[in-house]
């Protein structure tokens, strides 16, 4: 929830907006696992475009088949940025965008060219939510750009999960918050990235699962 800072705002939290508006920007205390798992969906299928008059753009692109997600998705822009979203239909897919001059101070990667072009970095701040919700963050990632899928070999089927992103950045921050919970992920090709120890598995099946 986004609500008016107090007198004291924490160093790490900047204000992008255009004009600069302090008083409605980031407020460490309330941020929680709805924007971890925001963060998630932006890093993997989001952008920012700027409007007119200073205001940003929120864009998340999610694929048709998958109600839930799309739903949570909305919920998330909701409870975050405390506006409703609006959605546009394309061909297998959904946008889900959200007009706020704060979403520039929401998502600080925000940059000129595809973010496997350039560095991805987190600001301080949300690393620390990160390390608070890694669930949620994973969750978001996953809903994005992964998957839940049974692999088989020779007559021998198991689940396991598949991230897949072309920013070498984003795939570490990934492996960064499966480690943050004990989770073994190994890259598998140029851009992937697999967990499938039966363990593993189970303990992201509890929080994540197949998409729906």
């Amino acid at each position: 929830m986004w609500v008016q800072v107090p007198p004291a705002v924490p160093a790490s939290v900047v204000c992008h907006a255009s004009p600069p508006d302090p008083a409605r920007c980031v407020d460490l205390s309330r941020l929680g696992s709805t924007y971890a798992y925001l963060l998630g969906l932006y890093l993997g299928d989001g952008m920012l475009t700027e409007a007119r008059r200073h205001v940003w753009k929120l864009r998340i692109t999610l694929d048709s088949r998958y109600p839930g997600i799309i739903l949570r998705a909305q919920l998330a822009i909701v409870e975050v940025g405390e506006r409703s979203p609006g959605s546009s239909p394309k061909v297998g897919c959904v946008e889900i965008h959200s007009h706020w001059k704060h979403w520039i101070c929401c998502f600080p990667q925000h940059g000129r060219g595809r973010k496997h072009e350039r560095p991805i970095s987190l600001a301080e701040w949300q690393r620390e939510v990160v390390e608070w919700h890694p669930e949620a963050f994973l969750t978001g990632l996953i809903h994005s750009d992964g998957c839940r899928c049974v692999n088989k070999v020779r007559g021998y089927s198991y689940p396991r999960y598949f991230f897949s992103n072309r920013s070498s950045d984003i795939r570490a921050l990934f492996l960064m918050a499966c480690g943050r919970i004990g989770i073994q992920a190994r890259r598998a090709g140029a851009w992937n990235v697999s967990v499938a120890r039966r363990d593993d598995v189970a303990l992201l099946d509890t929080f994540i699962g197949p998409k729906g």
